[in-house]
């Protein structure tokens, strides 16, 4: 009969041996987990779990992973000494909201795919429909923190992401175009939170007839007031617009005064959160 050869072992859930129980080089086994342990000496003696399926992990002597999941869209971090841990995107990042439209709509708000629920600062956001990147403000509206107001259905079987920036120190830049059909003094071109201390503007206008006009613009505010300057003008013709800025509702506006009707204006903006 061949002989039978046994380790020190363990049925008891979560039961590990101690330095004690084993000599060095010595191997233990828990039969409930299925799990090998093992005494080592470095200069000191602790006991180490060896095999396939740990309770914990620990790489090199020198990076300890969790022992269980994250949440969702969570990512590992380390702090500095080699334990890892899983955390959220807090003060800066990016998240993805996913809607797979169910009926006809034109209203993307709360709980996504994934239970995530939506929450964006206007004009850091991206929305694609289908894959295609819509244009903000023509395509759709960014009408509040959590609902993206479409400009056209989303039908059923559409696939609406809407991609967001949280930041609490983040350069952004984006795009917007507007057609300022008249020659009201103090338009709004522009309209951020006090939050968004400084803000650079590449501004082209263009007219039909009247030709094209370039400036760029560095808009600031101490909380109370707003204060720019205007630069590096460059015109076709004429002088196709005046600005002026203001703080109104918690909003730094950058505001324009039109020299013609019809006038287009794109602006790109690069801002300091």
């Amino acid at each position: 009969m061949a002989t039978l050869i046994q380790f020190k072992r363990s049925s008891t859930q979560n039961d590990t041996p101690s330095v004690s129980d084993l000599s060095l080089g010595e191997l233990a086994v828990n039969t409930y987990h299925g799990r090998f342990y093992t005494e080592k000496n470095d200069g000191s003696a602790s006991v180490v779990e060896v095999g396939s399926n740990p309770a914990t992990l620990t790489v090199n002597d020198a990076y300890s992973f969790p022992t269980s999941d994250g949440s969702s869209d969570q990512f590992l971090k380390t702090n500095g000494s080699g334990t890892l841990s899983f955390a959220s995107l807090g003060g800066s990042g990016i998240s993805i909201f996913t809607y797979t439209i169910s009926s006809t709509t034109t209203a993307i708000t709360g709980s996504d795919d994934n239970s995530n629920t939506l929450s964006y600062t206007a004009g850091s956001e991206q929305v694609y429909i289908n894959g295609v990147k819509l244009v903000s403000g023509s395509d759709y509206t960014a009408t509040n923190s959590s609902t993206i107001t479409l400009a056209e259905n989303a039908l059923s079987g559409d696939v609406v992401e809407v991609v967001t920036v949280t930041a609490a120190d983040l350069v952004q830049g984006y795009f917007t175009a507007n057609t300022f059909s008249a020659t009201t003094a103090n338009q709004v071109l522009s309209s951020n939170a006090v939050a968004n201390k400084s803000i650079k503007f590449v501004i082209s206008a263009t007219h039909a007839s009247a030709g094209t006009h370039a400036a760029e613009v560095l808009l600031i505010n101490d909380g109370s007031n707003a204060y720019f300057i205007q630069y590096g003008d460059v015109f076709s013709n004429a002088s196709l617009f005046t600005l002026s800025s203001d703080i109104n509702s918690g909003n730094m506006r950058l505001l324009i005064t039109p020299a013609n009707t019809n006038t287009t204006v794109d602006t790109f903006q690069i801002r300091h959160s």
